[in-house]
């Protein structure tokens, strides 16, 4: 008889022990270190759990070596992080996670289909996109208008266009920053935040703000996950994000803890 756990699932190789018997959250970061970091804080900050045991079970591979992204979109000749990806994600399946998040959104421009996964991937791409376009289109009202959101993310994310797509196919128009403001998102991401240079809450706010203002959206989606780390900043700081405002990382956490958290064991 094939041996299977609780949920019907074969575990017949499956390296975790038995005593991980909830389901578990595969974590794929390092990309970069920091904003793997901010993900779990924000995670436990948001997981409503009394003690530690009603905390997710988690298995965080934190692969800082895996090749700049934008890097590789911008240039073929540039190391493909392809490899990496579908090595990290067969060694979580054989671990036996039930469920893997990408804390990085650049990084989804490579992967595979769902269907040649080896392990269940929830999209940060689809999550965010799902988020901005719901906090929009309460902005936007109730008229026939589109939803309109400004996506601040790298130069690979954009060229990628994995927003672009999602965001369309749920009804919303997006706008870009112009070329002199996307050299100083690239400049806050690389030159700042993974040079662990300081950016304070106060400049990132400024910042996202005036892009919401030149672009004339609805919505600002932070599409990528060293955005996320100030954005992380901001909130241990007592400044919470704006309502028109989204991280998409942050709105991975919260359906990560819909998903997996206590109260959806109960």
């Amino acid at each position: 008889m094939t041996p299977t756990d609780d949920r019907g699932r074969d575990d017949r190789g499956r390296l975790l022990p038995d005593t991980w018997r909830r389901p578990v959250l595969g974590v794929l970061g390092g990309m970069g270190p920091a904003a793997t970091v901010a993900f779990l804080d924000a995670l436990v900050r948001a997981t409503p759990a009394g003690a530690d045991q009603e905390h997710i079970d988690t298995v965080v591979l934190n692969h800082a070596t895996v090749p700049d992204r934008t890097a590789r979109l911008k240039d073929a000749d540039a190391e493909d992080p392809l490899p990496y990806l579908t090595g990290d994600l067969e060694v979580l399946a054989r671990l036996g996670v039930d469920r893997v998040v990408i804390a990085c959104n650049t990084l989804h421009a490579f992967l595979p289909p769902a269907a040649d996964l080896p392990v269940p991937v929830l999209s940060l791409i689809e999550v965010g996109a799902e988020a901005v376009v719901a906090a929009a289109r309460r902005v936007a009202g109730d008229g026939d208008r589109r939803p309109v959101v400004t996506l601040l993310a790298t130069d690979g994310t954009l060229l990628s266009g994995v927003y672009q797509e999602a965001l369309a196919r749920l009804g919303a128009e997006v706008r870009l920053p112009d070329e002199a403001a996307q050299r100083q998102v690239m400049a806050m991401i690389y030159e700042r935040v993974k040079a662990g240079v300081e950016v304070t809450t106060e400049e990132f706010e400024e910042f996202v703000d005036r892009q919401r203002a030149a672009t004339g959206a609805d919505a600002v989606l932070l599409g990528c996950t060293e955005f996320s780390v100030l954005a992380e900043q901001a909130v241990q700081q007592h400044h919470d994000l704006p309502d028109h405002v989204v991280d998409a990382q942050m709105a991975l956490v919260t359906r990560v803890v819909a998903d997996l958290g206590p109260r959806s064991q109960a």
